[in-house]
């Protein structure tokens, strides 16, 4: 008969966490799950988030918070192996052998590479664990989450629960949710709320909710394809379609008066051999961007020295007419100076809320440098081309233009395109410092504006998708995909 649980029984016990854990194998099962990239579980949102933790640290750490520490640390560290699927039967059933089977004779290091992630098999890995994890618990458990639970009974008189007040894209909430603990979770920032909530409920929804969401998900890019198609924005009606738009921000040297892109680099593509060359334009007093394949050693080596080059602290525009070499910092285009009262101000236009492109006079303009095209062949493999800007191109950008300033306003007042002001603080400055942008959709250029916009005011409409319309109301459009540039 098993013992029954009792609250508190464990509250002064001593955690886990706090006397032993496998550091090396902890190190290269997260190894593993950081190098999966996208297959990763909370990649399957398209976020990128920089310090996301790997979920089996997380998990390691729940654990270990939870877990008492014993006279006896070999089975202590026996039973937490036995729970983070690394003993030797869990790693059978990882590599895909019979528990008859045995190991190959190498370290653990080399058997992960090859073995399946522990998350990626579920509850199943850890069938075999339950009556020795019982028995030296004292727990009664058939499941992680049960265990969890009676484990926080037992130190708290209560479900753990765990609290993220700076959570990020979610990942310490849901692997304590995953596990079977009580979640709370919250940021300041609007985009680590709305990728949190969609780790839950879209990552974390039930088969049948997932299965209905990418049902729509396709019907819903096959209308915004369809729409796209009506603009014939994206095609060169020879078969090719955008896949990439490279822009870059363009300013008037004050010493030159030519026009120079802004760019840190000339290398588009290393493993291509794809690199940007700058060609004079002296009549016009600018700069003709063409796209040149299989570069040399030294070409890709010399691509490293774009027209934005910097030295120590300082950035610098660099170019060179006729032989003369023009060099002006970045921070002088600007016109940085500080007032009277001690303050920093400069000579940028600050954008208006109605403004979505730079105006002609702008300090900063922007400009479409590159396109990369793709297209299906008879094979059915994809072709790719990196190709210079053509006057058609540049067509289509005004078509753009044109479009989203018959849609602009409207958009915002639904909610389909951001409208908000961008808040004072000490890292929201920088884009009104260093751009002149005053509002959120200000870090947008038009063509991310339209496809948003196309996107959220399609998934808004009732019924044709309507579980899309759920999280379109929880998550609107933000502030992520920023405009490229200085």
């Amino acid at each position: 008969m098993s013992k029954p649980i009792t609250p508190f029984d464990m509250k002064d016990a001593p955690s886990l966490i706090e006397r032993i854990l496998p550091v090396q194998k902890l190190s290269v099962d997260s190894f593993r799950e950081q190098e999966a990239r996208q297959s990763k579980t909370l990649t399957t949102l398209g976020s990128y988030w920089k310090g996301r933790k790997p979920l089996i640290l997380n998990k390691a750490c729940i654990l270990g918070a939870l877990l008492p520490a014993t006279s006896d640390t070999q089975k202590d560290l026996k039973i937490f192996e036995l729970l983070m699927g690394m003993d030797d039967l869990s790693l059978k059933r990882r590599l895909g052998l019979n528990p008859e089977d045995p190991l190959p004779q190498t370290n653990y290091r080399e058997l992960a590479k090859e073995a399946a992630r522990p998350e990626d098999l579920g509850e199943s890995l850890h069938e075999h664990v339950w009556p020795e994890v019982n028995s030296h618990l004292g727990t009664n458990a058939k499941s992680i989450s049960e265990l969890v639970e009676q484990l926080g009974i037992l130190r708290f008189g209560h479900r753990p629960r765990v609290a993220d007040t700076f959570c990020g894209s979610g990942q310490i909430p849901f692997e304590a949710s995953r596990l079977g603990c009580d979640v709370y979770a919250s940021d300041l920032n609007p985009i680590a709320c709305m990728l949190t909530w969609g780790a839950f409920n879209i990552v974390g929804a039930p088969k049948a909710s997932q299965k209905s969401l990418a049902a729509e998900q396709e019907a819903l890019f096959e209308e915004v394809v369809k729409r796209i198609d009506q603009l014939g924005v994206e095609t060169d009606n020879k078969g090719w379609r955008g896949k990439a738009y490279l822009y870059c921000a363009e300013t008037t040297c004050p010493q030159s008066g030519w026009n120079v892109p802004l760019l840190p680099s000339l290398l588009i593509s290393k493993g291509h051999g794809v690199v940007a060359t700058l060609v004079p334009v002296p009549s016009k007093k600018t700069y003709k961007v063409e796209i040149k394949y299989n570069a040399s050693e030294g070409e890709l080596s010399a691509s490293d020295n774009g027209t934005v080059r910097s030295e120590g602290r300082d950035s610098y525009l660099v170019h060179s007419v006729n032989g003369v070499t023009y060099k002006t910092k970045i921070s002088t285009l600007r016109g940085d100076h500080d007032r009277p009262d001690g303050t920093s101000a400069n000579g940028l236009r600050l954008w208006e809320s109605s403004d979505f492109s730079p105006r002609p006079d702008d300090i900063f303009r922007e400009r479409l440098y590159s396109i990369l095209w793709v297209k299906k062949t008879e094979s059915g493999s994809l072709e790719h081309e990196f190709r210079s800007v053509s006057d058609d191109d540049l067509a289509r950008e005004k078509k753009v233009v044109e479009f989203l300033s018959k849609h602009f306003l409207d958009w915002q007042k639904q909610g389909f395109i951001p409208e908000m002001k961008i808040e004072v603080g000490m890292k929201t400055d920088e884009p009104i410092r260093t751009r002149g942008w005053t509002y959120w959709h200000h870090l947008f250029n038009p063509r991310q504006l339209l496809l948003c916009g196309l996107i959220n005011q399609l998934s808004s409409a009732p019924l044709k998708f309507g579980l899309f319309q759920v999280l379109n109301n929880n998550c609107k459009l933000s502030r992520w995909n920023a405009r490229s540039g200085v």
